[in-house]
């Protein structure tokens, strides 16, 4: 046995191995050539000295020369003789970073005059921690002809990412496929949350796969756009998880050698959100009462039920679901398909059945619809008899017996776009509402934007309403933007000036003409503790006034907080005694410490990464840190916790002298007490980051090594300290 160099496929060396020789053949060991990707699985295998060996000349699509001068192995293999290479895996949930128990208070105040003030608010109450989440919400009412608390929602939410699974006890909304109706109700739903994870794909994509004979660069261009580009070793390989538009789209995907010479293969694809990939599932199953006049009374429910739903990805072009309710008002259950057809576009088919206190009632669907770069079409057909009952429908004025949607767009390139709906819906009270609508919008300039429409209603037995007409949106800057409009009732003009995202003001002008004539102004502003806004109105005669703002009042990390609405997850950034000290999520700037060096970030991104970075340029100079930029993950509305560790450093300019007093030489490395290297500079100049009391620095001078020690240090921000001698004849 021998070690030799292997080449494999006339490509550079891919490094040194044991090889035995016997009998004329060249014999690898097993481990090895799993390593190079090799396929071993019916190779002809011997023991040698207790390690398993592969016979290369017996190995179907391996050819083997030995070049006994240069003791090297070249192996030419046949691309199918590798192990497929996966060039991306799917994503995985990230995991939750250590939060802290967390309070808070979320309020929208709205103050308004006109002839008499009358006050509308709303509040939310909750707590989260690792335990869960506990929200209420409630709104608060004031003069105005009425005056009160409603509550709306509680509700305790408890996640498992893992699942993803959540838990929601209290208030709740069902689940419901397309043909089904969401119901608010009072009780327990438990069920998939695929916002859990929200970098996974939750429907299927197309794996595109290739073969390469020598290591080369592959690039995967949807639409002529370049969405992938990765090295590859020989072999055939694979792409998954490509992030894709949805709806149909071209690939090319590119494979091109060192030597320049490309292979490209086009191929068509179509993406649909509404399916899950094959063997994915989703479910819900919820208990309890529905909620009835939601908005005006606190606690009124009725009409217990169970429900659940259940959707599977049978196929990566075919989900099925279904659906049951069961109540003491309703018996109904249902289920469907959606199918995606290569080429063709997406169908959809579905039926129920009901059996209540009306009779038996049937309700069927039908939809289609396709998407491209250049042109959409939708359209769908349900149908119901006048006894089908499900969740959610409380009298005849709310059972639809027929619905007809259509749409579609087309993409006029550089000319703009068109599109087109139309809603047909009949009641079983003998109403019927019709909608019609066509719009155009073409981009004038990289600033100024045209869109035009045309809508027309009409409901039986109320007549018929059409509207048309034109705006013209121009954005001035990044956070200015003004617009005009008319149409066959009204004109309209407003400018709009956006407070910063961070901390400043705003304004907004606005004008009407026509049903209505309106003049109105507003101030807002945008701060670290919440939002507002002054707005003064004239209309028919009347000047009114209003005032809003809305913010969050929150305890956190042991001490309380004031800042925007808490919404998505919360960051609880501290740079212990740094003040005003920028903080940035996601490059952007999001706020300012205070006079402790704390700072809240109200909306993370909940179950994805979020990257808090801070100014370093605003740290004193002697300040030390690991690193600028942290990694959180925050629970839903739960708090997660940047801590950046800030440590004071005495930084030092050190001139190094030799002992016959010539300055040491320029560019000498010089290793430092706390284990860092650096550089001389001209003079005998050395900085050091954390200069301290009896650190030693050892210089390689190019004739040995010398060393110097540092003695007491001046009091001064940054000194100067020597001449110091650095003695000759010290090992390093």
């Amino acid at each position: 046995m021998i070690f030799v160099e292997v080449a494999i496929n006339e490509a550079a060396s891919a490094g040194e191995f044991m090889v035995a020789r016997r009998g004329g053949g060249w014999l690898m060991r097993a481990e090895d050539l799993r390593a190079l990707r090799i396929d071993i699985a019916r190779a002809y295998r011997a023991e040698i000295e207790g390690e398993s060996y592969v016979d290369l000349t017996r190995l179907e699509g391996v050819r083997v020369f030995f070049d006994e001068a240069r003791q090297r192995l070249a192996l030419t293999i046949d691309p199918e003789r590798f192990e497929a290479m996966s060039l991306s895996a799917p994503a995985t949930a990230a995991r939750p970073t250590q939060g802290a128990f967390t309070a808070f208070v979320n309020y929208d105040v709205n103050l308004q005059y006109s002839e008499r003030l009358a006050a509308l608010g709303f509040i939310e109450m909750g707590a989260s921690g690792g335990w869960g989440l506990l929200t209420s919400t409630a709104t608060v009412q004031a003069g105005g002809g009425g005056s009160g608390v409603t509550r709306l929602d509680t509700t305790y939410i408890r996640d498992f990412p893992g699942g993803p699974t959540r838990l929601a006890v209290g208030d709740a909304v069902t689940d419901a496929p397309e043909w089904g109706r969401q119901v608010r109700f009072g009780g327990v739903r438990l069920g998939t949350e695929f916002s859990l994870q929200p970098g996974v794909i939750t429907f299927p994509t197309p794996t595109f796969r290739g073969r390469a004979t020598i290591p080369s660069q592959v690039e995967l261009l949807v639409d002529n756009a370049r969405r992938f580009q990765s090295e590859i070793d020989q072999g055939p390989f694979s792409i998954d998880e490509v992030p894709l538009v949805t709806g149909a789209g071209e690939v090319t995907l590119v494979v091109r050698d060192a030597l320049g010479v490309e292979q490209r293969v086009t191929s068509s694809y179509y993406v649909s959100p509404r399916l899950l990939r094959r063997g994915l599932a989703a479910w819900s199953a919820e208990a309890g009462a529905e909620r009835r006049d939601y908005g005006v009374r606190g606690f009124s429910y009725d009409n217990s039920f169970i429900a659940g739903t259940y959707r599977r990805g049978v196929t990566d072009w075919m989900t099925l679901e279904s659906r049951a309710e069961l109540s003491g008002d309703v018996r109904m259950a249902g289920g469907g398909a959606n199918l995606v057809w290569a080429g063709i576009g997406e169908f959809s088919l579905a039926g129920a059945a009901s059996q209540g206190k009306e009779g038996t009632g049937a309700l069927w669907r039908v939809g289609f619809s396709r998407v491209t770069p250049r042109w959409s079409l939708s359209a769908s057909y349900q149908r119901a008899t006048r006894n089908f009952d499900q969740l959610g429908i409380n009298g005849d004025s709310e059972r639809i017996m027929r619905q007809i949607q259509l749409g579609g767009g087309l993409s006029l390139g550089r000319f703009g776009n068109l599109g087109v709906s139309y809603t047909d819906l009949a009641f079983a009270t003998r109403s019927r509402t019709r909608v019609a609508s066509l719009s155009y919008n073409v981009g004038l300039t990289e600033r100024a934007y045209l869109g035009a429409f045309a809508i027309r209603s009409a409901t039986r037995g109320q007549g018929s309403e059409t509207t048309f007409g034109a705006t013209l949106t121009y954005a001035f800057g990044p956070r200015s933007s003004g617009y005009a409009q008319a149409d066959n009732n009204n004109r309209a003009a407003e400018y709009r000036h956006m407070p910063p995202t961070s901390r400043g003001f705003g304004y907004r002008l606005y004008a009407n003409q026509g049903e209505q004539t309106r003049a109105q102004g507003e101030l807002s502003w945008r701060a670290g503790f919440g939002e507002g806004a002054i707005e003064v109105a004239h209309a028919s005669g009347e000047t009114g006034a209003r005032f809003q703002a809305s913010g969050g009042l929150l305890w956190a990390g042991g001490r309380p907080h004031a800042s925007r609405r808490v919404e998505g997850g919360l960051g609880l950034v501290e740079v212990p005694d740094q003040p005003n000290v920028r903080i940035y999520q996601d490059n952007r700037l999001v706020g300012r410490t205070d006079a402790k060096g704390r700072a809240v970030i109200p909306n993370l991104r909940p179950y994805e990464e979020n990257r808090i970075a801070l100014a370093p340029s605003d740290l004193p100079m002697e300040a030390r840190m690991a690193s600028d930029t942290l990694i959180v993950v925050p629970r839903y509305r739960g708090a997660a916790l940047a801590r950046f560790e800030v440590a004071a450093a005495r930084p030092a300019t050190l001139i190094l002298h030799m002992t016959d007093g010539t300055a040491v030489r320029a560019g000498a490395s010089a290793r430092l007490g706390d284990g860092q290297s650096a550089f001389v500079g001209y003079d005998g100049e050395l900085f050091l980051p954390n200069a301290a009391r009896g650190m030693t620095i050892e210089v390689n001078t190019g004739e040995g090594v010398c060393r110097a020690t540092l003695g007491a240090l001046p009091d001064e921000p940054l000194p100067r300290i020597g001449p110091i001698p650095c003695v000759l004849g010290v090992s390093a």
